[in-house]
């Protein structure tokens, strides 16, 4: 009786992981050839499309005082309007690191290559968590990270 329910435990077991591997894949897919692309190229003209990645309510952290939720489509569409006129054109990930803390939440830390109208370039640093649900990921909570202190 112990070596069957230690052979059932152990197929548990097996089966969690394997599912929390091909999860932590799945997410990793999910944002680098799914999510980032939409920045790449006229992305101002995409709200719609990347609303679809966020959650409806969007937990965000500022760099000083308390959580804060938001209709995710507003502050997207707000966001999406202040980079145009800041003279934004697009953005590629740099560098990315995820960290899958259960198989249906993970973080991110990504760091943004940036490049604007003027023909400048620079990097820009977020932080992100994203969580399954239903079939797919949607990020829940954002926020701006320095990059340097990030070891990004």
């Amino acid at each position: 009786m112990i070596k069957a329910i230690s052979f059932a435990g152990l197929c548990l077991l097996v089966t969690l992981f394997v599912r929390a591997e091909s999860t932590a894949l799945a997410v990793d897919d999910w944002y680098q050839n799914h999510y980032a692309p939409l920045w790449k190229e006229d992305s101002w003209d995409k709200l719609e499309e990347a609303s679809t990645f966020y959650d409806e309510t969007l937990y965000l952290h500022p760099p000083e005082g308390p959580m804060i939720a938001v209709d995710s489509r507003a502050w997207l569409a707000e966001s999406l309007a202040g980079w145009k006129s800041d003279g934004w054109v697009s953005s590629v990930v740099a560098e990315y690191q995820s960290d899958q803390l259960n198989p249906s939440t993970t973080m991110f830390k990504v760091k943004w290559r940036d490049w604007y109208a003027d023909g400048h370039e620079e990097f820009s640093c977020g932080w992100y968590v994203a969580d399954l649900e239903g079939d797919g990921w949607v990020i829940t909570q954002y926020g701006e990270i320095d990059c340097a202190e990030h070891g990004l």
